[in-house]
């Protein structure tokens, strides 16, 4: 990751995407063979390529049809014609063979070649866990027009445009690490929006949702987007209804007010496959440039959003936050990395080595002050905050030191290191804990929520979308969740279908995260 962010600007990949190999066309048109009297379906998955379970659960549900759910409107939600893999397609870096483990294999085996025609399509836009590379492997397995499973491959580039029946524009865009979006790729956005007419509408997908904790003064990822989207649209009257995006893991959903000028809903739906991120700290409204949804409004106008729906909800997630006391067990290698710290300061406040102690002590300090994350960026909220988890594990170093130090007085040079090692392993064990409690009490300031989660590695509570465009223009979307992966799964045999079911006991339980959202 650190590699990535500091020389991901020197091997970016996209500039060498105009050339010939990557000529991909203005646009992929799915309108050829499309009834102009039926709906036309297509599913959006982002965040996968993590756990086995939790991406094959999943798969297993893009790749068929879904029987009628609690509050549907329809009997049957049909697989889509289209599959956008919305960023971060592989945890925890992207590497030919981490892609194929994680992500390409496991789809393939839920939805094998069935022969239909035509053959659905899938699309994948890049997030930063693609980017730590250089983007290298994910070229490799995305451009090269390569069939996965029941899944045609046609993109040779990291971006894309897909023309939809109905009037309907798909954008997937490509942002890079730190949401740059490069001169090729707004030179190739601008010759589609050439191809616009007044009046259509654009589904935007981009890997990072620029409205969260959006800073006016400080925030280059939201200009970046509004002057995508003023660029690419070269002055015409394109409406933007909808703007998908992953990155952060769980399902959420702001909407302007239905009946103001140019509607427009925001999802939040990274919950494919990895880690459950938290819902509780998602602000109620955010104030979110018009340009959003009017490239030609000024740079100052702002509007706001309001949080119409989330997954899990708030209450649940702050229940789920709990299960944190897991983290030494659920990152077994971590109370051990802690051990060893810990064998360090014991050892050396036992024998009374003050500059080997200063400078673990200053290790420690440097260390959690690093750790924090507050949503304030101010230097001294982060030292705050730092001191705050560093004060308690420096504690209780000293304490199992002088515990130690007083049971072993008088004996043996070999009790005495045998005595060390079983405390450092108890203390790296306390320190695990001392760090998940300080996570769960710093969680309610908004301070590493992210960490909170990730630290618990939570694999259910995951889904996709669905969404349906009919022939008046209108547009549906279906948020499916399971709150339970699969954990045990069979051999389904030789047939068409998916290569292992789940096991007895076990099943696939989708429901509708929320009533269908519709965009009129």
């Amino acid at each position: 990751m650190l590699l990535g962010s500091l020389f991901g600007q020197y091997v970016d990949k996209r500039e060498i995407q105009q050339g010939p190999s990557f000529d991909q066309g203005k646009y992929f048109d799915h309108t050829r063979g499309t009834a102009v009297d039926q709906p036309y379906w297509l599913d959006y998955v982002s965040d996968i390529g993590d756990g086995f379970d939790a991406t094959y659960s999943v798969a297993s549900l893009l790749a068929g049809d879904l029987d009628k759910l609690d509050g549907s409107d329809r009997d049957v939600l049909p697989r889509g014609s289209i599959l956008v893999m919305g960023g971060d397609e592989v945890y925890p870096t992207g590497d030919v063979r981490n892609y194929e483990r994680r992500t390409t294999d496991v789809y393939a085996a839920a939805a094998l070649p069935d022969g239909g025609d035509p053959r659905p399509v899938a699309y994948a836009v890049p997030g930063n866990h693609d980017w730590y590379d250089g983007l290298t492997s994910f070229l490799r397995v995305f451009g090269q027009t390569q069939a996965m499973g029941g899944w045609d491959s046609q993109q040779l580039r990291s971006y894309f445009a897909l023309r939809l029946p109905h009037r309907w524009w798909l954008f997937g865009l490509d942002i890079q690490l730190d949401t740059y979006i490069d001169r090729p790729q707004l030179e190739y956005f601008r010759e589609v929006g050439e191809q616009m007419a007044d009046g259509d509408r654009l589904i935007l997908c981009t890997a990072k949702p620029a409205w969260y904790h959006f800073d006016p003064e400080k925030h280059a990822g939201m200009n970046q987007l509004t002057h995508f989207l003023k660029y690419a649209l070269a002055g015409r009257d394109v409406r933007i209804p909808l703007i998908l995006t992953g990155d952060v893991h769980h399902y959420a959903r702001y909407s302007t007010h239905i009946d103001g000028d140019r509607p427009q809903t925001l999802i939040t739906s990274g919950h494919g496959g990895a880690y459950l991120a938290a819902t509780d700290p998602l602000a109620e409204e955010l104030d979110v440039p018009l340009r959003l949804a009017d490239p030609k409004a000024s740079r100052h106008d702002t509007r706001s959003y309001r949080l119409r729906s989330r997954w899990p909800s708030a209450e649940r997630s702050r229940k789920l936050a709990g299960g944190v006391w897991r983290l030494p067990f659920r990152n077994p290698g971590l109370p051990w990395l802690l051990a060893l710290l810990q064998a360090g300061i014991i050892s050396a406040a036992m024998r009374d080595l003050l500059s080997v102690l200063v400078g673990l002590i200053a290790l420690v300090v440097v260390a959690c002050l690093t750790f924090a994350r507050p949503r304030r960026t101010e230097s001294w909220a982060r030292r705050l905050w730092g001191v705050s988890l560093a004060v308690p594990q420096l504690a209780l170093s000293f304490g199992v030191a002088e515990i130690a130090d007083v049971l072993t007085d008088g004996w043996s040079d070999a009790a005495v290191v045998a005595t060390v090692a079983v405390a450092s392993v108890i203390a790296g064990y306390l320190s695990a804990e001392v760090l998940a409690l300080w996570l769960l009490v710093v969680g309610r300031f908004g301070v590493n929520v992210n960490e909170l989660f990730a630290a618990q590695s939570i694999e259910d509570y995951k889904g996709f979308l669905r969404l349906r465009i009919d022939p008046d223009g209108s547009l549906t979307v279906y948020p499916i969740g399971i709150e339970r992966r699969v954990r045990h799964w069979l051999p389904a045999g030789n047939g068409g279908g998916p290569r292992q079911v789940p096991a007895q006991g076990e099943r696939l339980d989708p429901m509708l995260l929320e009533p269908p959202v519709q965009l009129r």
